[in-house]
C-alpha cells in the first residue's frame, strides 16, 4: 500500500540503494557527499537508510525521487527544532520554494504530488494561512468528540474481529483488520448519511488502490470530491453532531470564514491523514507485539501499560517516515550542529530517523516496551503542525490492539518478521501484508 495524495498520485519510490549521487551544480548548501534516497525497498528499510545518512551529518544533502535536492534531517534534536520554527521554516511551496508558483521549477513524481495543493490545506500552508485552515480542524477534533466516538470505535473493532474469526485461520491483517477500522471510523466521524455511503466507499476504494493508474486515481479523487461537496452542502442545510457540522460551524465563526472549497480540502486531508497512517500504525503495532512474545506478555499481564507499548511502536516505526516538504524562509545556521540552510532550500525531516537517533535512545532499533525515552518521537509531528487527530488515532490503535490480543491470545506471525514486505516509499511506512496464524 502506498500513500495517496489529493492530487491522485501514488506516493511510491522506485527501488534502489542509498548510494552516492553524481554532483549536480551548484553543489548543495551544507557541503558533504550528496546521496540518493528512495526509502524502504526490498531488503532495506527506511530506518536503515536513516542510519546510513547519519554518517554524513545531522542534515546531509540528498537527491529525492523526481530529482529534487533536499537537506534530510536525521537527528531528533534538529528535527524537533526545525519543526518548532514556524517562522523560519515553511511548508508552503507557493510562497517559499523559488520558481514553484510561476512554473519555472520543474518537479516530478512524489514531490510534485505533495506540492500540487501547496496552499489549499492545513498541512501545506504557512503562518496565518496555516492557522486559519488548521483552527476549524482542531476545534472539531476535540477530546470530547473522541470520547463520544469511543463506543463506535469499539463496535467497529468488534465487527472487524468477527470478520477475522469467520475467515481462514491464516489472515492478512492489513485488509482483514487494520484497513477496515479507520475506513469505518472516518465514515462515522464525518456523519456520512446512508445514501452517500455507497458512492463514498466506492470512490475511497479507488483512492487507496495502488494498482490503479494515475488516470484512475484522478477519477477516484474527483468522485470523492463530489461526495464531499454534497456532504458539506447537506450539513450546511441540516447540521448534526458530526465532524463535518463542527468543521462548518468553526469555519463560519472564524474572523475569515473558509469557503466550501477550502472546507472540502480540509476534509480530504482528514480522510487521507486519518486513514492510511492509522492503517499502518495498527498493523505495525501488532507486528511488534507478535514478533516479540516476551514484550507482548508484559502488556497482556498488565506489567506495562498498552499505551506505553504503543508509543514505543510509534517511535520505532512511525506510520509516516517523512512528510515532504519544508523550505527555509531565510538563511540561518543551527548553532549546535553548525548546519547552515539557505533561503528557499528544500528540507525533508525524516521522522523515522529522528525516532531511532542513538543520541536519544539506547539500542534504538530494539523494541522495548519499558524504554524510558519511548515518547521522545515525532510520529505525529511537532509544533504548529502537530497532528490535530493524534488523540483519535491513538485511541483507535490502542482499542484495536487490545481487543485483538484479547480475542486471539495465541496469534502469531505466519512468516518471519524480517520477511514482511514494507511499503516501498520514503513517506508511507508500513507493511504491504501481515499474514497471521490466528489460533
Amino acid at each position: 500500500m502506498s500513500l495517496i495524495h489529493p492530487s491522485g498520485a501514488a506516493l511510491t519510490a522506485e527501488p534502489t540503494d542509498l548510494v552516492p549521487a553524481e554532483p549536480v551544480a551548484p553543489p548543495p548548501a551544507g557541503g558533504g557527499c550528496p546521496l540518493r534516497l528512495h526509502g524502504s525497498t526490498p531488503g532495506r528499510s527506511i530506518t536503515a537508510e536513516g542510519h546510513l545518512l547519519r554518517q554524513y551529518g545531522e542534515a546531509p544533502a540528498v537527491e529525492l525521487p523526481g530529482g529534487v535536492r533536499a537537506r534530510v534531517v536525521v537527528s531528533h534534536r534538529l528535527a524537533q527544532s526545525l519543526s518548532a520554527d514556524s517562522e523560519g521554516v515553511s511548508r508552503d511551496a507557493a510562497l517559499h520554494w523559488p520558481g514553484f508558483a510561476d512554473g519555472t521549477r520543474k518537479v516530478e513524481g512524489v514531490i510534485a504530488a505533495w506540492t500540487a495543493t501547496a496552499s489549499r490545506n492545513a498541512l501545506n500552508s504557512y503562518g496565518e494561512n496555516h492557522r486559519r485552515l488548521r483552527a476549524p480542524i482542531a476545534a472539531a477534533l476535540t477530546k470530547r468528540r473522541v470520547e463520544a466516538m469511543t463506543p463506535d470505535i469499539e463496535a467497529i473493532v468488534e465487527e472487524a474481529l468477527d470478520h477475522l474469526a469467520n475467515g481462514p485461520d491464516v489472515a492478512d491483517l492489513v485488509p482483514g483488520f487494520a484497513l477496515r477500522i479507520p475506513h469505518q471510523v472516518i465514515v462515522r466521524l464525518l456523519g456520512m448519511p446512508a445514501d452517500l455511503m455507497a458512492p463514498f466507499y466506492a470512490a475511497a476504494a479507488g483512492l487507496f488502490d495502488t494498482s490503479a493508474t494515475a488516470e484512475e486515481m484522478a477519477a477516484s479523487m474527483e468522485r470523492v470530491t463530489l461526495v464531499l461537496e454534497q456532504l458539506v452542502a447537506l450539513r450546511r442545510a441540516s447540521p448534526g453532531d458530526d465532524l463535518v457540522s463542527d468543521l462548518i460551524r468553526a469555519a463560519d465563526e472564524a474572523e475569515d470564514p473558509l469557503t466550501d472549497a477550502e472546507l472540502r480540502d480540509q476534509l480530504m486531508l482528514v480522510i487521507i491523514a486519518g486513514t492510511e497512517t492509522t492503517v499502518h500504525a495498527i498493523g505495525t503495532f501488532l507486528v511488534h507485539l507478535l514478533a516479540h512474545p516476551a514484550q507482548r506478555d508484559l502488556v497482556v499481564r498488565g506489567d506495562v501499560p498498552l499505551e506505553d507499548a504503543l508509543e514505543e511502536s510509534l517511535r520505532l516505526q512511525p506510520p509516516a517516515a517523512s512528510v515532504p516538504l519544508r523550505f527555509a524562509v531565510r538563511d540561518f545556521t543551527d548553532a549546535e550542529s553548525g548546519e547552515s540552510f539557505h533561503q528557499g532550500e528544500e528540507i525533508l525531516i525524516l521522522l523515522s530517523a529522528a525516532g531511532t537517533d542513538p543520541a536519544v535512545h539506547d539500542q534504538p532499533d530494539a523494541f522495548d516496551v519499558r524504554r524510558p525515552t519511548a515518547r521522545r518521537h515525532l510520529a505525529f509531528g511537532h509544533g504548529e503542525h502537530f497532528c490535530p487527530g493524534a488523540v483519535l488515532a491513538r485511541r483507535e490503535i490502542a482499542i484495536a490492539a487490545a481487543r485483538f490480543l484479547d480475542r486471539f491470545p495465541g496469534a502469531r506471525l505466519a512468516t518471519a518478521p524480517e520477511e514482511l514486505a514494507l511499503t516501498e516509499s520514503f513517506i508511507s511506512n508500513g507493511h504491504q501484508a501481515i499474514p497471521v496464524q490466528l489460533h
